[in-house]
């Protein structure tokens, strides 16, 4: 399953380029694509497009700084391309569509989660929440160094049966010559997580530990084994890919908080998880 998720990330990239620009939405005398002429068809989904206008526009108008807005447009974008890739779905295979639902309802339904997602605030919370969760994310990634290894490898996805848009990725941290990984992708209708730890000498990576909450490795210790401890020596795996160009440092569609604990000890304690393999990241 690894290979379809890479798969699936090279067809959003590939849509990403075709995308229209984000904050815009749909001018139905202008209307060319299947997917535009489908949304503009349906007094339902345009009435939903022009709403997902407006939240767009009074989410950028809440961002910061040119960071966490150049960050929204990505993930607008990302959104856009897997609402696309699905709609084509649909007009080319219409008999799939549900009972009691049309193709515009389905856009309808695609375009009215995703303005839940732009407006999704948590408890107590002034921001909204991709926003406070970038915000997060920069606050904890302020702590170490950075590098050339330092950033998020993000794709999403709309999730059967239901269409539930997830965003999954692969997170790098770097401290010095320190870099820890989380990695999570989706596979035969479950989530799976591991994690990494490396080590830069002579500007490469050497692999250091990995472990994994599901799949062929052991848990990862602090899981559900009691058997769980990293894999070290010729056990050791390595993610999909460390980057190879800049990455964005910031992304509110990785929610990685849980992961704060071990990465800080990971990425300050240049014995972790050797010092103890059975219980470092508990």
């Amino acid at each position: 399953m690894h290979v379809s998720l890479r798969a699936t990330r090279f067809l959003i990239l590939a849509g990403l380029t075709a995308a229209a620009a984000p904050a815009l939405a749909i001018d139905c005398g202008k209307a060319s694509s299947p997917v535009e002429k489908l949304i503009c068809s349906s007094p339902e989904a345009k009435a939903e497009d022009a709403g997902l206008n407006r939240a767009y526009a009074a989410l950028m108008k809440q961002a910061p700084d040119d960071e966490i807005r150049a960050m929204l447009k990505d993930s607008q974008r990302r959104w856009l391309a897997a609402r696309d890739g699905k709609l084509q779905d649909v007009i080319a295979n219409i008999d799939t569509v549900p009972e009691g639902k049309t193709a515009g309802s389905v856009a309808a339904d695609l375009i009215s989660a995703r303005i839940d997602g732009l407006t999704e605030r948590d408890k107590g919370s002034k921001l909204p929440r991709l926003i406070s969760t970038a915000l997060a994310q920069r606050q904890f990634r302020q702590q170490f160094t950075g590098g050339p290894y330092d950033g998020y490898d993000v794709v999403c996805e709309l999730l059967p049966p239901n269409d539930i848009y997830a965003c999954f990725a692969i997170s790098h941290y770097q401290n010095k010559d320190r870099v820890c990984t989380a990695e999570q992708y989706w596979a035969t209708g479950s989530v799976y997580a591991q994690r990494y730890v490396a080590k830069v000498v002579d500007k490469k990576l050497v692999p250091v530990a990995s472990c994994s909450y599901n799949g062929n490795d052991d848990n990862c210790p602090g899981g559900i084994s009691d058997e769980a401890r990293w894999n070290t020596g010729p056990k050791v795996r390595t993610p999909m890919g460390y980057p190879t160009k800049p990455l964005p440092r910031l992304d509110g569609e990785v929610y990685d908080s849980d992961d704060y604990d071990w990465l800080k000890a990971c990425l300050t304690d240049d014995t972790f998880p050797l010092a103890n393999p059975t219980t470092a990241g508990r």
